[in-house]
């Protein structure tokens, strides 16, 4: 009989040395009958939401008839209810019901599970071998408080080593166990199917701002995090973009650090001559309403750990730089540019391109992080700011918003205003523009408004974006300034 061996402490000694604790024998199924003898190839699906599906064939050992199967190093956050079976090989072979054993994490909630049940303590001389065995059953299982019913007496706290069987169903590390029955029983293959949480993906973008070129270098890295508690060696990856809905949401865990995938040189200097997918990748592949972003080989994906590699990248994007300001509303029953007419208004710096072949790019884009730099004069990087990218399909725009700016703002004063009758009231303002850098720049301005309104005389040509606001594009020479005036009637 297998036994599992604990070393308890002396009654003087407070608390019991749960840390000694060691098991004499372990098999890697420890229920009754049947277990795992080796495991197979593991597919991996990886979501972007803390979601994965995996996939793998285990090597089993059937007995004829019924028996159970224990089958370790599974997620310690896989749902029980999406487990799949399937006998690629043993026809006669099905699974007649399953179950899933968290394990316990230390030796005091080992111990609880066998209350009532038959164990042996062992008593050790000075020189550490074993000596008297006595057989009784295990009443009271608490850190420094155990005690042990035999030959009619209560054995409190002994100065002995305790062992347990570990034949009776009872484990300490995760299993996933299933009950099959079994025509001709033997060696066969057993593929599973699981869902998880703790196994997920994010993409991150590096963008390189090309100086004096409306260009820019993009690379997209992949970072698949593994929280599940277990190994998945050798694995093929699929990364998806997007998130199916699903029953059971697990909760975020702090981040952890290391880098075990094979990594292209990277960073802030890129070397893609085009738009393509790292050569590790396959190119996209639609999967229902989502993409995939399969990777070519194999590569194990260990437990707390964050393993990253390079998705993609071009050289050459043709972007837009953007300088926005944002006005003050103005409505009907109030104007934001009263309060201060000498206020200085500064501008945000955003990006645009389209995510097309004629631009640079043309593949479908994961969400993600987007980090922007631009070279210093020595040629070193210099960060410029951050966005969030959405998924992004093929063809579409991308717009970023980056950075507050320093030396591009406004400020903007109402020049005139009267009641044209009871329901309307006309606003003239007017907005001087200034650019302290060493080149020009286009100025997007936006005023919002509350209610209905209506440009009616206007220094600038002005565009509609939306029924809220109106939108004036402005150049304003380096080292100048660009005036603008308009009047509204509003109500």
């Amino acid at each position: 009989m297998k036994h599992l061996s604990l070393l308890l402490a002396p009654l003087a000694a407070v608390p019991v040395v749960w840390g000694c604790a060691r098991a004499e024998a372990q098999t890697a199924a420890t229920l009754p009958a049947g277990g795992t003898v080796g495991r197979g190839p593991i597919d991996l699906v990886v979501y972007a939401g803390d979601f994965a599906m995996v996939r793998e064939t285990r090597r089993v050992d059937l007995k004829t008839g019924r028996g159970r199967v224990g089958l370790q190093d599974v997620s310690k956050s896989l749902d029980q209810n999406s487990v799949l079976f399937d006998w690629p090989k043993a026809k006669d072979a099905k699974v007649v019901s399953s179950a899933y054993d968290l394990g316990v994490g230390d030796s005091g909630r080992l111990l609880k599970r066998f209350l009532g049940r038959e164990v042996e303590l062992v008593y050790r001389g000075q020189d550490g071998r074993p000596g008297d065995r006595v057989k009784g059953i295990l009443e009271v299982a608490d850190p420094g408080n155990v005690v042990v019913r035999a030959d009619g007496r209560y054995i409190v706290n002994p100065e002995a080593t305790l062992e347990a069987p570990a034949d009776q169903g009872i484990v300490a590390i995760p299993q996933l166990s299933a009950e099959v029955d079994s025509g001709s029983g033997g060696p066969t293959d057993l593929r599973m199917t699981y869902m998880t949480g703790g196994l997920s993906w994010s993409a991150d973008y590096t963008l390189t701002l090309a100086p004096d070129r409306d260009t820019l270098g993009l690379e997209c890295w992949a970072t698949v995090t593994n929280r599940t508690g277990t190994d998945y060696p050798d694995a093929k990856i699929s990364f998806v973009a997007g998130s199916p809905n699903r029953a059971v949401q697990h909760q975020d865990e702090d981040r952890m650090s290391d880098t075990t995938l094979p990594q292209s040189r990277g960073g802030v200097a890129l070397r893609a001559r085009k738009f393509e997918m790292n050569n590790a990748f396959n190119a996209p592949q639609a999967m229902g309403e989502l993409y995939a972003y399969p990777y070519k080989s194999t590569a194990t994906i260990r437990q707390d750990r964050m393993n990253r590699v390079r998705m993609m990248g071009s050289e050459t994007v043709r972007v837009r730089r953007v300088y926005t300001i944002g006005l003050p509303e103005v409505s009907p029953w109030y104007s934001g540019l009263n309060a201060n007419p000498d206020q200085r208004i500064g501008a945000t710096l955003g990006i645009n391109f389209a995510n097309g072949k004629g631009d640079g790019l043309g593949l479908p884009l994961p969400a993600g992080a987007v980090r922007v730099y631009e070279p210093d004069p020595a040629g070193g990087a210099r960060y410029v700011g951050a966005a969030s990218l959405g998924d992004t399909p093929k063809d579409a725009r991308v717009s970023l918003e980056l950075t507050s700016v320093f030396d591009v703002y406004a400020r903007a004063k109402q020049v005139e205003a009267h009641k044209i009758d009871k329901k309307r009231t006309s606003r003239t303002v007017e907005v001087v523009v200034s650019n302290e850098k060493a080149k020009p720049v286009e100025v997007r301005m936006v005023e919002g408004f509350g209610g209905a309104w209506k440009i009616t005389g206007e220094t600038a040509k002005s565009l509609r974006p939306n029924a809220a606001s109106a939108e004036w594009r402005l150049k304003v020479p380096a080292g100048g300034e660009t005036k603008l005036r308009y009047t509204v009637t509003l109500g």
